[in-house]
């Protein structure tokens, strides 16, 4: 990948600027050199099938691209989300169903580890009432277990290395007294668990909105913790697999992550991403860049590490530099899924290589 222009440089500084102001302390190294630096793709594929203008916007889990439906079906029989692999190949096609529903309309979708596919729904059942749920599929796409969620929307899911399953949402019915929004469940025996009180995270009115809205929150299963990043707030939540311990941390400083945050990743040895996009109107200047999120125990606060490689200021009048990373889809392995500027459609498999020293920003 190429140095980035000397537009991108002074947008690092200032980002790095920032973080120190935040702080209230200085930068104990201001050498670029400390910072974790992007590599070249290792390997590009391009979904036309699924990336195009106008086309739904997939979702990333464990190294597969899923499409999924939107409106709501009738029929049990008919496939509601497609699997893509990382060579742009559909592989699968997916029915999602529960028994007793007599229609279904699929909210969020993700990949099991044995390469089936993971869904969020919510449907009209026999005897009228809504409810949702969480199913998967097999290696064929057909359902294959389920477990009802009830009242609790789910927005997120992902499956844990022990096959169960981890759901971000909230209960839709506002009498009902359990208002955590992050739950742990079982195929096999219902819900094990329920964590993060929706006021632990946001006293906002529209809390529910930052759970809700696509972009504005994240859930991801790692080998041994469940991360959640919560974009209304910036704050990152990291819960062990077990169910038993939950660290929680305010990610700053707020020039960033005040921006649109356009993608969140946890690779296989757990290091955690995250990418903003700074502007949204039209004809103004739009500045992209990927962070890193370091988890330290004991602290109540983090600042994001600027990654090398990955910033870029759009000006209306002028071309986004190449290479600037405009969106981050997921992580597999220990690499990084991301769309770059001049590749088009394609995604790019990068690494970021480890931090040399570990600069205090202020926390």
């Amino acid at each position: 990948m190429k140095i980035q222009t000397r537009i991108s440089r002074s947008i690092l500084l200032a980002l790095l600027a920032a973080c120190v102001a935040a702080g209230g302390r200085a930068q104990q190294s201001a050498d670029q050199q400390d910072l974790p630096r992007l590599s070249e793709p290792a390997h590009m594929t391009r979904y036309a099938e699924v990336i195009c203008p106008h086309c739904i916007m997939p979702q990333w889990d464990l190294g597969y691209l899923l499409r999924h439906e939107i409106e709501r079906n009738s029929n049990p029989e008919h496939p509601m989300v497609t699997m893509f692999d990382r060579d742009g190949k559909k592989i699968l096609e997916g029915q999602i169903w529960a028994p007793n529903f007599t229609s279904v309309t699929v909210m969020t979708v993700g990949a099991t580890h044995s390469g089936g596919i993971l869904a969020g729904a919510r449907g009209i059942m026999t005897d009228g009432s809504i409810e949702s749920f969480v199913s998967k599929t097999d290696q064929t796409g057909r359902p294959l277990q389920s477990v009802r969620t009830g009242q609790f929307h789910v927005n997120q899911v992902c499956e844990a290395s022990d096959g169960t399953i981890w759901a971000l949402g909230y209960n839709w019915d506002r009498k009902l007294q359990d208002s955590n929004v992050l739950r742990h469940y079982s195929f096999e025996r219902g819900l094990l668990g329920s964590f993060l009180p929706l006021d632990s995270i946001s006293k906002a009115s529209d809390a529910v909105i930052g759970i809700d809205a696509s972009g504005e929150s994240f859930l991801r299963c790692g080998k041994e913790k469940i991360s959640v990043y919560y974009s209304l707030t910036a704050e990152y939540i990291e819960m062990d697999s077990s169910g038993e311990k939950l660290a929680h941390w305010k990610v700053g400083p707020l020039s960033i992550t005040r921006a649109m945050t356009t993608g969140f990743a946890v690779t296989e040895e757990g290091r955690v991403f995250v990418s903003f996009q700074h502007g949204r109107c039209e004809n103004c200047q739009t500045s992209f860049g990927l962070y890193e999120i370091r988890p330290r125990a004991g602290a109540s606060t983090l600042s994001l590490i600027p990654v090398r490689g990955t910033f870029g200021l759009f000006d209306p009048k002028e071309d986004l530099p190449e290479g600037t990373v405009t969106r981050l889809w997921g992580a597999e392995g220990n690499q990084l899924v991301v769309s770059r500027h001049g590749d088009g459609w394609d995604l790019a498999w990068v690494s970021v290589s480890p931090q040399i020293a570990n600069p205090d920003f202020g926390n």
